[in-house]
């Protein structure tokens, strides 16, 4: 059967749930963008990080509060914003998996790895060289089983200087590792606050909206939250799409 993963990303939630950023009430923002994707009945969630703007507790408290009714698997990533010590205690299974984690979907493979660096001066991201090295040996263990990638940071470019300066550092040393391993389908991030497509080969690169603010043409404007949708076919194929929540849009 067919997995569907809803990727949820950047919800740059506060510690009182009712807050401004930037002129946004991310909580309010989440919950909604939650709603709308609890209707595709999604087999799980991935939630690619920065999910609290200043790793607050109440924050990651939130998240559990919208989640845990939902009784989903959900998959979790730390970004650059987050506090992964309070992460991994709040965060925590059964119900919650976070990286880095080798999942079986159904006929698919997922694996979460941690790109968040953590003397970054500008929020830039880095794979360890003991990341490099699990994931080398994760690919090598299942070679025939179609594989899916999750990270925080960015490892293609997205066309924006500013946005660029803060990627994977080290983006050819994990680029090059996938291309040793073709049973790596996708590869989807977050921390871009916007829809993006590359293609390396037979690897397909997908970068996300935020549920909160979003990036367009380099600058941050207030334009719909989003989420994708990301089905794992049995056959080793996959089809995705992003949803926006127009209502949440702000001039």
């Amino acid at each position: 059967m067919s997995f569907t993963l809803a990727q949820i990303t950047d919800t740059h939630l506060l510690a009182n749930p009712d807050a401004d950023l930037r002129g946004l009430a991310t909580g309010r923002s989440f919950r909604t963008v939650l709603s709308e994707v609890v209707r595709h009945q999604p087999d799980g969630l991935l939630l690619t990080g920065d999910l609290a703007e200043g790793g607050a507790a109440g924050a990651y408290q939130q998240l559990v509060e919208a989640i845990a009714p939902l009784q989903l698997p959900t998959f979790w990533l730390p970004g650059n914003h987050d506090r992964l010590p309070l992460m991994r205690r709040m965060l925590n299974p059964p119900l919650f998996c976070g990286a880095p984690a080798a999942i079986a979907l159904g006929n698919w493979r997922l694996l979460l790895l941690d790109s968040v660096l953590l003397e970054a001066r500008y929020g830039e991201g880095r794979l360890s060289r003991e990341t490099l090295e699990w994931l080398e040996a994760e690919l090598q263990s299942q070679r025939h089983l179609p594989t899916l990638i999750a990270l925080h940071h960015h490892p293609v470019s997205t066309g924006i200087d500013w946005l660029d300066l803060i990627q994977v550092e080290n983006a050819n040393d994990f680029l090059a590792l996938v291309e040793r391993h073709p049973q790596v389908r996708a590869i989807v991030f977050g921390h871009v606050h916007l829809e993006l497509h590359r293609q390396r080969g037979t690897t397909h690169f997908y970068g996300c909206p935020s549920t909160s603010h979003q990036v367009v043409a380099g600058d941050f404007q207030m334009r719909s939250p989003g989420y994708r949708l990301l089905t794992l076919h049995p056959d080793g194929t996959h089809s995705t799409e992003v949803h926006r929540v127009p209502q949440l849009a702000i001039a």
